[in-house]
């Protein structure tokens, strides 16, 4: 996880400090008030947007799925009667899923130190309303949980899940991490979430290369990242809506040996995308580079497919603390924390 925390550090310094160069075609310039206008956009519409992502019905649909598995373990249980036919957000779904199953099946596994066998508990679990418990109610080629959500009088949700695999990782933070996730919930048969994930992991028992799709209808959150090979590493991130880019980021980062640690950075490049604004991110360690760090960095904001002007690093002479700027293509400056406002915060948060 080092690395990985490295890779995240170095992105949220970029993302902090605001710090872009434009690494595509300029198909035109944009003036002052497109920049602004564009940032005052992207403030409001992921405020609200992350606020929906948040309290979707999918999201809903798999918080009172683990409040019902607090109170019974589904696969703990079998019905009296034959009937007929009888997974805190990805980075938050992979853990929230995990976690259900953790708890939900502790009575199906033969000991602590033992791995979920998601062959062996296939099948439909039902929720009984009146006896508030889950029972087995059929068999099945995967896991089906049938649930009531929040407020509803009957069973109108459904998790499925079709592929489960995890490993010892006595190392890592679980003694059992997942490799493979394939999941989804339906309300009133909608899907409302779906999280498909395969993680690698190193010789720490830490994840070394992974990627990850969490659907929270409209929402999508995709991850990927690969620190697998010896001098560089990689890490993206997104969150969109119906097909559109909310928050968009991602970085490669090169060393000169297989330490990977900051003494041996040898460049970075990345973007970060915030709707419609655009930083694209380029950095290189040179012996000759001085002390300014705009002597490595270079900085450019993009509206769409047009600069808008670039991001100067000043150092505070009274705190010595460096200031990013948005220079505007007329010349005339404006502090980045006044056009971010809670951005920044929000971005951080995402980044947890």
């Amino acid at each position: 996880m080092k690395n990985q925390n490295l890779i995240l550090s170095l992105f949220l310094l970029t993302v902090l400090l605001g710090v872009s160069s434009c690494g595509d075609d300029e198909a035109g310039r944009a003036s002052k008030e497109e920049v602004k206008a564009a940032f005052e956009s992207a403030n409001n519409q992921i405020s609200n947007d992350l606020n929906a992502f948040n309290s979707s019905s999918g999201n809903e649909a798999m918080n009172q799925l683990s409040v019902l598995t607090d109170e019974s373990n589904p696969f703990g249980r079998k019905s009296s009667r034959k009937r007929e036919q009888a997974i805190e957000n990805l980075k938050a779904g992979v853990y929230a899923i995990r976690g259900i199953l953790k708890h939900s099946t502790a009575n199906a596994r033969i000991s602590d130190d033992e791995p979920f066998n998601f062959n062996a508990n296939k099948g439909v679990y039902e929720w009984d309303l009146q006896e508030e418990t889950f029972v087995f109610t059929g068999e099945s080629e995967i896991i089906e949980i049938v649930f009531p959500t929040e407020g509803s009088a009957t069973n109108n949700a459904e998790f499925r899940m079709t592929a489960y695999e995890e490993e010892l990782t006595p190392n890592g933070d679980e003694l059992y991490s997942p490799t493979l996730i394939k999941a989804s919930i339906f309300v009133d048969e909608t899907k409302e979430l779906e999280l498909n994930a395969e993680v690698q992991y190193g010789d720490d028992d830490q994840p070394v290369k992974g990627d990850i799709y969490y659907f929270v209808n409209p929402f999508a959150l995709e991850i990927s990242f690969d620190d697998t090979k010896s001098k560089s590493s990689t890490f993206s991130e997104s969150l969109s809506k119906s097909g559109n880019v909310l928050i968009g980021f991602g970085t490669t980062v090169n060393f000169n040996d297989a330490s990977k640690d900051e003494s041996s950075l040898k460049s970075a490049s990345g973007y970060l995308q915030l709707a419609d604004l655009k930083f694209v991110v380029s950095a290189k360690m040179t012996e000759s580079s001085s002390g300014d760090i705009n002597d490595f960095v270079t900085i450019t904001i993009k509206v769409k497919s047009k600069i808008g002007g670039k991001i100067i690093l000043e150092q505070d002479g009274t705190t010595g603390e460096i200031v990013p700027y948005v220079k505007y293509n007329d010349g005339s400056t404006e502090p980045l924390e006044d056009l971010l406002q809670d951005l920044s915060f929000e971005i951080e948060d995402m980044l947890k």
